[in-house]
């Protein structure tokens, strides 16, 4: 068969090899090597790397190779297509597939390269969740329960600066960023895959986002972070309202109930005037009495002076005009004690 040259961009530079397809993946995902038409195949042989180690086969059945950097990754199907799941960086190289079959035996080889993404590119499907803390607090952003063999890849900032690495099937040390934003104050719980940022400071707020791939699924995560300055915190601040709150309620309803005593008070100093001017009107009155008692009295006196002296009719008469006067005077007495009584 004949096979043609490619150039394979790597992240450490460019090399040539002479390959029949070229793959560009990146970490974490899945690729699939496909070879189209073969059936009926009576041997084939998938081989890895400059030496061509022997990774799987079909022969009569599918089997694989006690390859460790590709535990549980690879799968066959009957066509002889290899599918490379939760790929890492040491997995890119040179693949290569021995066919045997009533046409006879040829060969089909891919270079692979495996990339690490500029960021976290997350899917609709991801999750966000949101995180505040005082500053001077740790961070801790949480992770599903992991089973083993995940690549977790930690990112910061609109543009997915990689922060933190970790390889757990590889039992390799994490790899964290070394800038003076982060410096000696990020660690990744290797058992969990949660990312912990201490001592916090204003500076680390903003979006993180974690790609968690593992030979089942890849799964993508977002947290907002928000780091406050030191002051008062939400509960305190609402503590304080309520007491605002509070007083004002308090304040309004001493206002009502000095409107309240103040109109009491001028309804009982209106009705205190009205008796004040009652009793005058009474006092008068009275003094009125006096006066008339006193004019009474000196007509009675008056009345005896006369009565020995009276001999003849008109004497008599103009005594008893006296006393009708004095009956009638009397009868108003009478009638104004009666009212005032």
């Amino acid at each position: 068969m004949k096979s043609t040259i490619k150039i394979v961009l790597f992240l450490c530079g460019v090399f040539y090899a002479e390959t029949d397809e070229v793959k560009s993946v990146m970490e974490g995902d899945s690729v699939t090597l496909k070879l189209t038409n073969k059936q009926g195949l009576d041997l084939l042989l998938w081989r890895f790397g400059d030496k061509g180690s022997t990774i799987a086969q079909i022969d009569k059945e599918i089997l694989y190779e006690d390859y460790e950097i590709f535990r549980d990754r690879l799968q066959l199907d009957q066509t002889g297509s290899l599918t490379i799941t939760n790929i890492r960086t040491n997995h890119s190289g040179l693949y290569e597939a021995e066919i045997n079959d009533n046409a006879g035996t040829s060969n089909i080889k891919f270079s692979v390269t495996v990339y690490e993404p500029p960021s976290v590119i997350a899917g609709a499907e991801s999750e966000m969740k949101s995180v505040s803390v005082m500053e001077g607090d740790p961070v801790t952003l949480h992770v599903p329960q992991l089973q083993g063999n995940e690549l977790i890849v930690w990112r910061f900032g609109d543009e997915g600066k990689l922060i933190a690495k970790h390889d757990m099937e590889a039992k390799s040390s994490t790899l964290y960023d070394t800038d003076e934003r982060f410096r000696d104050r990020l660690k990744l719980d290797r058992q969990t895959g949660s990312l912990i940022i201490t001592n916090s400071r204003t500076t680390d707020s903003g979006p993180y986002s974690v790609k968690i791939s593992s030979n089942k699924q890849t799964l993508y995560m977002r947290f907002t972070v928000t780091v406050r300055e030191p002051g008062l915190s939400p509960g305190a601040v609402a503590g304080i309202v309520v007491v605002l709150l509070v007083a004002a309620a308090a304040a309004a309803v001493g206002v009502f109930f000095y409107k309240r005593k103040s109109s009491e008070l001028k309804n009982q100093k209106s009705k205190i005037s009205e008796q004040q001017n009652e009793t005058l009107k009474i006092s008068e009155k009275l003094k009125e009495m006096s006066e008339i008692t006193t004019q009474l009295k000196q007509m009675t006196e008056d009345c005896e002076k006369e009565l020995p002296e009276i001999a003849e009719h008109h004497q008599t008469l103009k005594i008893f005009e006296k006393l009708k006067k004095m009956s009638e005077i009397s009868e108003q007495l009478k009638q104004m004690c009666k009212y005032y009584s």
